[in-house]
């Protein structure tokens, strides 16, 4: 007989789940699993949060997320229901300007179309935007090209995404 959990309970368990997988990872794992990934916002918060981050998988991350888009906005108030990915965006800024990614082996270039062909930069142009993008975040990383990764669903590794399969077969979802 299947156990019986709310969605906020089971996306709980699963946000716990991840966070572990991941703290057993590689940081290009990471940046791997953020090209792709489409779930909860949790662990992006934790990449976010995380002085193990590669500097361009903060940047990355920071592109994907809409910055244009969000700084159309004045503060987090006025991003109604965004306010997670508002925070995501502000948060990886501040930290970038202030030097808290330090490691840096990997490439990333938002002028330049990624794997998917989409050049960030030019995402939200129709956007009127109310606070500048520094100037910093526009800047080319040099390292490792990091490949798209292969096998992944929805930005989980296979590893990770069977132990997400046992734990819907678990809980019934």
């Amino acid at each position: 007989m299947k156990q019986k959990i709310s969605n906020d309970e089971f996306q709980q368990l699963f946000d716990e789940m991840v966070i572990q997988f991941a703290e057993k990872q590689t940081p290009k794992i990471w940046h791997q699993m953020a090209m792709e990934w489409n779930e909860t916002s949790v662990f992006l918060h934790w990449l976010a949060d995380n002085p193990n981050t590669d500097k361009a998988t903060a940047l990355m991350l920071y592109w994907m997320s809409g910055p244009r888009y969000f700084k159309q906005f004045k503060n987090r108030e006025e991003a109604g229901s965004n306010t997670s990915k508002f925070d995501l965006i502000e948060n990886i800024e501040s930290k970038y300007l202030n030097g808290f990614y330090n490691k840096q082996n990997f490439s990333f270039d938002p002028n330049t179309a990624d794997f998917s062909g989409t050049v960030w930069v030019e995402e939200y142009l129709d956007k009127t935007i109310v606070r500048e993008i520094p100037v910093i975040m526009f800047e080319k990383l040099e390292g490792e090209m990091v490949e798209e990764p292969e096998g992944f669903i929805e930005g989980m590794p296979p590893e990770l995404y069977d132990l997400h399969d046992e734990l819907c077969e678990k809980y019934g979802f």
